[in-house]
């Protein structure tokens, strides 16, 4: 497990976690310079909604967590089989720079966080869940 120089304990805890869940070899992590962390899994599964089966999901963790919403999420630009726009929450971005890649920006923010519950595992399960389900 990578844990980058600056990152935070709680940061650090929510890394672990995700690793945990997802599997280590799923999630790479990049410092994003001002003490939090860019996050990405590799690999997920996104249900029949969509041409692609599989996808990634990226995300930062501020410096400031447990204290701020991870939000917005991506995945990659994703088709929907039945040719279908994408609703409110989701537009087309790039992020992160990836290489010869459009992203999916999935707006779906924690009005009334709580930070026990709303994880960046947490928050990660249920963006898949709701991508899924569209």
């Amino acid at each position: 497990m990578t844990t980058h120089p600056a990152t935070t304990a709680p940061i650090a805890t929510a890394l672990t976690e995700i690793r945990a869940h997802f599997g280590a070899d799923a999630v790479t992590t990049t410092p994003d310079g001002s003490g939090g962390v860019y996050v990405v899994i590799s690999d997920l599964p996104v249900g029949p909604a969509y041409t692609q089966a599989r996808t990634w999901l990226g995300f930062q963790i501020s410096a400031a967590h447990p204290d701020a919403d991870i939000y917005p999420h991506y995945t990659g630009a994703l088709t929907r089989t039945d040719g279908q726009p994408h609703g409110q929450a989701i537009q087309h971005v790039t992020w992160q720079g990836r290489p010869g890649e459009q992203a999916l920006q999935i707006s779906r923010r924690s009005n009334r966080r709580d930070p026990a519950v709303d994880t960046p595992v947490n928050k990660a399960v249920r963006i898949l869940a709701w991508l899924t389900a569209q």
